[in-house]
Order: structure tokens, then C-alpha cells, then sequence
């Protein structure tokens, strides 16, 4: 089994993914909404690369009788005419159990829409990190760990994710080959394990975020393991548990 790792979303390439199972990763916030509103009992979540792909979609839905929620962001920030913006918390059970979620983000659905070639595409974040890597375990194939990252560029968040699944699966199969970029990732996130605001002080996306009033959804997003729900992506392209 080989661990190999993408730093954004540019960087993912059908051959670089091809026949293998990847793991999409977007800390700040995308992944972890998704995984929390599945969690909560969300029937899907579709995934959509643009605003107005969202928009066309809901409108089918709701024309085929399958009214939607539409939620996500652009640039941190809640789209006009959206239900719901980009924030975990506010994802909660009552109001989306049992409802399909058009959602579209600046960089996480982008990812998960550029590794479409995969075999798989599993859904990661830090707080379903240990369900995702016994799941990769269980699988016993190759995997590419794709970080989001912001607007194409590198975000360490998301380093420290793929991070600490690839320290969690070489713990429990040392024989398991990270290549070189996997294993810097792994290495950031044994660096900074104990403390993951330490690492992420002067990096740039975590104190925009912060700036802009979203500590409720930091403090959320940096918790580890709080989550066994392992959202995929099936055939019809539907993120389900």
C-alpha cells in the first residue's frame, strides 16, 4: 500500500488518482461540514463546482419533486440566496436530517470534482481522521490524500489532516510506503501533534479566517476524532455514508 499526497486542489490530476482511492481534505471548512451534516442524518450532500451550477441544480431537484437545501460559500463568506454558508456548526440534526445539500465552496467541491478519476473518493477532515484511516486500512489500496488548500496554494490545516492519517495508518502497518510529500505531511503533523494552533499561528488562511469572526468553526474543525461517519462519493456522484 503506497500514501501519496496532493497540496491543493490544482495539483489533482486524473493520472495522479487514477484507480486509486483518494481522500479529499478541506479542514477550513468544506470537509467537515460535509462529514458533520451526513453525520446528522443528511440523506446526500451533491457537490457542485459553481454558484450557478448549485442554483440550476436545486431548481431540477425541486422540479423532479426533491426539494433541496443550498449551502456553501465563496471566499469565506455565505453565497446571497443560499440557505446555509460554510459553517459546521450550524449543521445540525433537526434542520438537515433526512434533506439532500446542493454545496459548492472555492476549493473543497473543486477538489472533490478534479479527483473524479479516482476509484473512490472518501471525505477527510480532523474530525473523522481515525475512521478514515481504518477505513484505508481495511482497503488495503493505494491512496492519494487530497489537500484542498485556498485558491490553489498550499494550506497547512489540511497538510496536518493528510498528516495524521498517515502517521495513523504507518502505526498500524509500518509497512506502508508514504512518498516523499505524504511523509513531510506526516512528519508537520508529528511536529506540531500536541499543539496544532501552535503550527497554524502565522499561517495565512487560518488568521483570515479567524479575523473574520470564525473561531466557533476553528474550534470545531481542530478537534480530532470526534466523528466515525466516512462520507464517499457513489456512482452517481452523491456524497453518501
Amino acid at each position: 500500500m503506497k500514501i501519496d499526497a496532493c497540496i491543493s486542489a490544482a495539483d489533482v490530476t486524473p493520472d495522479k488518482v487514477l484507480h486509486k482511492n483518494c481522500v479529499v481534505i478541506d479542514v477550513f471548512r468544506a470537509t467537515s461540514v460535509i462529514i458533520t451534516a451526513l453525520g446528522a442524518g443528511a440523506a446526500r450532500v451533491i457537490p457542485a463546482v459553481t454558484v450557478e451550477e448549485a442554483f440550476r441544480m436545486r431548481k431540477s431537484l425541486s422540479e423532479r419533486g426533491h426539494p433541496a437545501l443550498l449551502g456553501g460559500e465563496r471566499h469565506a463568506v455565505k453565497v446571497e440566496g443560499f440557505d446555509k454558508g460554510n459553517s459546521p456548526v450550524s449543521y445540525t440534526a433537526p434542520e438537515v436530517r433526512g434533506t439532500t445539500i446542493v454545496f459548492t465552496t472555492t476549493n473543497g467541491t473543486r477538489a472533490i470534482n478534479n479527483a473524479r478519476a479516482a476509484r473512490r473518493i472518501y471525505i477527510g477532515a480532523l474530525i473523522n481522521a481515525g475512521a478514515v484511516s481504518r477505513r484505508l486500512l481495511a482497503e488495503g489500496r493505494d491512496v492519494v490524500l487530497v489537500c484542498s488548500g485556498r485558491e490553489d496554494n498550499y494550506t497547512l490545516e489540511d497538510a496536518l489532516c493528510a498528516g495524521m492519517i498517515a502517521d495513523t495508518v504507518l502505526e498500524t502497518d509500518p509497512s506502508v510506503f508514504l512518498t516523499d510529500i505524504a511523509r513531510t505531511m506526516r512528519d508537520i503533523y508529528c511536529l506540531y501533534r500536541d499543539d496544532l494552533r501552535k503550527g497554524l499561528a502565522n499561517c495565512q488562511h487560518y488568521n483570515h479566517i479567524m479575523s473574520i469572526g470564525l473561531q466557533d468553526d476553528v474550534e470545531y474543525c481542530l478537534r480530532r476524532d470526534i466523528c466515525d461517519t466516512v462520507p464517499y462519493v457513489d456512482e452517481l456522484f452523491n456524497i453518501v455514508v
